[in-house]
């Protein structure tokens, strides 16, 4: 029929349109400033203002502790567990594009609760709301940008999430740094919070006039609508590339394209380890510590006796924006396993060096100005290697491991972990860190230990790669045996449906695996869930001996 999935992906006299690259542009800009900036001008607009907020609601009579400094700060993560799962409806609904739109009711009213309120429950209020804000931007504006792009840009395109997220995190330290007279002040501080209005105002403006996902309008509104889409935004070739791998994945799907259920997910043993290695690399974002130096480097520059500690944020910031850029040029040269693993090994180092500094200059007396000087050096190597690496990579990697009908569903379990985790972080880490000092630092240590295990025995790489041949990389490994590889050339089963697998390299050592196919009239339910794949089905009945 048409528009179906069998339709032809190449017209007869394809046409290049000379305005294909500006709406790519034009639609990155829009997501990257209305929507992700909104997180990080979040992230950073309270930092520098530690002891100017505080000073203005006890000159109102409504003074505040340390406490509850604290759960102010953290209900910016409350608001994201509302904006991650509240997302999950009109994004099915409306798709990419008109959930953002939608959102910025959200940064309108955070605005209003953050220039007018003179109590703490006020600003509570203003933190939740831009939250949501946040919560939203993390469950779409990534995926939305890399689902827009050609595979040959796709990382790079993808990294312009988290360059929202940075520019939104200097521009607020900018605007509340004392030594740049601009609104970091008592009587200014609250002019800091209109901003965000603006770049809502400038997404209302662009963002109607871009495209829609075609993943979204694959599942939504056919085959036909996508690829007309995608035609607009790349070259045609291009544009029939990444359409046979949207019908691809779609033929994996069920339903005639709804999204797997959560539990459907948590079931399918073929795409276990994907949703493993996307859960952990969401909640290691926020483990890894770099929240607590994104909310609270003033405080611990302050500690570690920097003279000026709201400049050191600000310039700590400016390094996060640059290194970010950087990542954009090395993206898919690199690959994304690679710069995770300088992520967690840079993490690592940093905060055990920053613990180090500070015991032999506090504790020992040795050295303390160099130790001081030291602990700031351990802390931008800290954002670097963050920024270089998963920083960046995980706002789209669920996109370039899950296939299209469970890519929202991943999403929707990893996203509010990873606010749990944003919760966790900002909440205790300046109560932890009040009670132990520094040896909170090796909390983080042993952490970022951790994920870079993980990530260098769980997570291949994704490149340059499509989501077919990512699973083939997840199975290797896994030391599974693809069972794509033993069909004949005309796609048709072996005979007898058995074949004689070699186990361990060594021919000799051989085991049988039956594969058997799944019929394209499966019922309804999970099996339902592969509604058109040839499902193979592996059983070990032999072990080497």
């Amino acid at each position: 029929m048409p528009g179906g999935l069998n339709a032809p992906l190449l017209g007869d006299n394809p046409t290049p349109d000379k305005l294909m690259y500006v709406r790519l542009v034009a639609t990155v800009v829009a997501v990257s400033l209305g929507s992700s900036l909104q997180f990080g001008f979040a992230t950073g607009s309270l930092n520098n203002l530690e002891q100017v907020v505080p000073a203005t609601l006890a000159a109102a009579g409504n003074p505040i502790t340390i406490t509850l400094w604290a759960i102010i700060n953290s209900c910016f993560s409350v608001g994201g567990i509302i904006g991650s799962y509240g997302v999950v409806v009109p994004l099915a609904y409306l798709g990419r594009k008109k959930t953002l739109l939608l959102a910025n009711v959200f940064v309108f009213a955070s605005s209003a609760f953050m220039f007018f309120g003179n109590t703490w429950y006020w600003l509570l209020c203003g933190r939740i709301c831009i939250g949501i804000v946040a919560g939203v931007a993390q469950m779409v504006a990534g995926s939305y940008m890399t689902e827009i792009s050609p595979i040959g840009i796709r990382g790079s395109v993808g990294v312009c999430s988290q360059v929202g997220i940075v520019i939104g995190i200097a521009f607020a330290n900018y605007l509340t740094a004392p030594v740049f007279h601009t609104l970091g002040t008592m009587e200014t501080w609250r002019y800091v919070f209109l901003w965000p209005s603006v770049f809502s105002i400038f997404q209302l403006i662009v963002l109607p006039w871009c495209p829609e996902s075609p993943s979204y309008l694959i599942k939504s509104h056919g085959s036909h609508v996508a690829l007309s889409t995608l035609q607009s935004l790349h070259r045609e070739a291009s544009a029939a590339a990444h359409m046979n791998n949207l019908r691809q994945e779609m033929k994996e799907g069920s339903k005639g394209g709804d999204d797997m259920s959560i539990m459907d997910l948590l079931g399918a043993v073929n795409l276990r380890k994907q949703v493993l290695v996307g859960i952990v690399i969401k909640i290691g974002v926020q483990f890894s510590g770099i929240d607590a130096i994104f909310y609270y480097s003033t405080i611990m520059f302050r500690h570690a006796g920097v003279s000026d500690p709201q400049l050191a944020t600000t310039l700590l910031s400016l390094v996060n924006l640059a290194m970010t850029f950087i990542a954009m040029a090395i993206m898919e040269k690199a690959g994304r396993r690679a710069l995770i693993m300088i992520t967690w090994t840079g993490m690592c180092t940093g905060f055990f060096t920053i613990f180090l500094a500070s015991s032999l200059g506090e504790s020992f007396g040795i050295a303390p100005l160099l130790m001081s000087n030291l602990q700031v050096v351990a802390m931008v190597l800290i954002i670097v290697c963050f920024a270089v690496g998963v920083g960046n990579v995980e706002g789209f990697i669920i996109s370039e491991i899950m296939p299209v009908y469970a890519k929202d569903t991943l999403m929707s379990i990893g996203q509010p972990l990873n606010w749990i985790a944003n919760l966790i972080v900002s909440t205790l880490f300046p109560i932890i860190f009040t009670v132990m000092g520094r040896y909170a630092y090796l909390i983080f240590v042993g952490l970022t230990m951790f994920f870079g295990w993980f990530t260098w025995n769980k997570l291949p790489e994704t490149k340059g790669k499509t989501i077919a041949q990512v699973t083939k990389e997840f199975d290797k490994y896994s030391g599974r045996v693809h069972a794509f590889d033993h069909l004949n050339e005309a796609g048709s089963f072996p005979q007898g449906g058995v074949v004689t697998v070699p186990r361990g390299g060594s021919p000799a050592a051989g085991s049988l695996v039956l594969l058997q196919r799944q019929s394209s009239h499966a019922s309804s339910g999970a099996q339902g869930r592969h509604l058109g794949l040839e499902k193979y089905v592996m059983h070990l009945v032999g072990r080497s001996r």
